[in-house]
């Protein structure tokens, strides 16, 4: 599952928010840390001149109090008289040592005048202690900024989504038609502005090209009618005439065929190139009495298909409320689809709310299987230039009318051993 934009804008800013916060706390540690080096530095350095002096003029007294200790070492007597740490130190040294819970900056100094070694300690453990407060204390600031760079994170986020959101709701809210709504341009940035021009340029253009491809469907279809009707007359004219030959009187039934299929074909056009289907067509009707009557069209049509469809059915009174002819367009393309991809029997089985159309050729293409099995537009069916079979174009027909129908189309089979298509049906009467 994809993360939402808020939620990865939300993660982004707090990311921003605690680095920041990390690089800040961490600056003002070593901030800290330099101020106390450099102070005590400062201060040891001050004391360390000043008893330098003392030794200078003869008033130097070894010297410790609560927070210093200082001590001098003529040179040549041994190291054993001074305290342990400050013992063994190669001249200069500065350096912070834990003795217990006390904590001691110790500093040694190599003295020519006196000749002899000067050694400082100052305790250091009160600032130490003070300096973990501080170091909680920023850890609790950390944390408070933290907190409220969460909330800041989660708000901004959705503060600059919000515009976003409102773009997107309208966009999915836009249903695809000969008429379609724009969405508002109303935004206060000029991007979002941008998008929502685009996208109405868009939709003007998509519903000039839909109202373009429905009126050519329409005058294409209702042009043909018109020579369907004069070829319909004329091999009405000839069979009452009956001077054909018997091979004649078989062209002239191949011919009748051809152009019922035709007539089929332009009727499929005309009801699929309709806004939507109207109410007053939907009525009330017995599935299996449509079945029937597509299976008994294909078999008076085609000698040659007669007795290859069996029928089961254990819900023979199932009824249905829908358009009669879109279902009978659909079955009839289903079926002759089954009926060219082999020569063995093709199963139709009618089971509680499910249609089912069985065959036992090769199976469907991949591309087809792929494209009628796929959501979105049911013109996804695209083979190259030369490939467009009367199959895929009645499988076409099929996704289109179960569009229609509001009516599901499976396909629970298709490999070497046949093909099976599953119309799941709804509005169950």
């Amino acid at each position: 599952m994809k993360s939402s934009l808020t939620k990865r804008l939300a993660r982004t800013l707090f990311f921003l928010i605690a680095a920041t916060t990390a690089t800040s706390m961490f600056i003002v540690e070593l901030f800290v840390n330099d101020v106390e080096d450099t102070i005590l530095g400062l201060e040891l350095q001050a004391d360390a001149k000043f008893f330098t002096e003392q030794l200078q003029e003869g008033t130097f007294q070894p010297i410790k109090t609560a927070q210093l200790e200082a001590v001098f070492l003529p040179e040549g007597e041994a190291e054993l008289v001074l305290p342990e740490y400050f013992r063994s130190r190669s001249l200069p040294f500065s350096q912070e040592i834990e003795i217990g819970e006390t904590t001691l900056l110790i500093v040694g100094e190599k003295l020519k005048q006196p000749d002899g070694k000067l050694f400082l300690a100052q305790d250091i453990t009160i600032m130490e202690n003070r300096e973990s407060l501080v170091q909680l204390a920023l850890v609790g600031v950390a944390g408070f900024m933290l907190l409220v760079g969460f909330f800041i994170a989660r708000t901004g986020a959705q503060y600059l989504v919000r515009p976003f959101r409102k773009l997107t709701h309208e966009v999915m809210n836009t249903s695809p038609g000969s008429s379609m709504r724009q969405i508002d341009t109303g935004y206060r940035d000029q991007e979002f502005c941008d998008i929502a021009d685009a996208f109405n340029r868009f939709l003007s253009a998509l519903e000039h090209h839909i109202e373009r491809e429905k009126s050519f469907v329409k005058l294409a279809s209702h042009e043909l009618r018109t020579p369907l009707a004069v070829m319909s007359g004329a091999l009405n004219v000839l069979e009452r005439r009956q001077s054909l030959s018997t091979a004649d009187q078989k062209t002239l039934a191949r011919i009748r065929r051809a152009m019922q299929t035709m007539r089929d074909d332009t009727e499929v056009l005309l009801e699929l190139a309709r806004s939507e289907a109207s109410e007053s067509d939907a009525r009330t009707i017995v599935l299996q009495e449509v079945v029937q009557n597509t299976i008994d069209d294909l078999e008076h049509g085609h000698p040659d298909h007669a007795g290859r469809i069996t029928v089961y059915n254990n819900s023979p009174g199932m009824r249905v409320t829908t358009h009669p002819a879109l279902v009978r367009m659909l079955m009839r393309n289903l079926l002759q689809n089954a009926l060219r991809h082999t020569r063995a029997e093709v199963e139709v089985r009618m089971i509680e709310n499910r249609i089912s159309v069985r065959d036992f050729g090769s199976g469907l293409p991949i591309n087809v299987a792929e494209h009628l099995s796929a959501s979105g537009a049911p013109t996804a069916i695209n083979p190259k230039a030369g490939e467009m079979s009367n199959a895929t174009f009645g499988l076409l027909i099929v996704r289109l009318v179960c569009e229609r129908l509001g009516w599901d189309l499976e396909i629970a089979q298709s490999d070497n051993e046949g093909t099976e298509f599953l119309i799941h049906v709804h509005n169950l009467g």
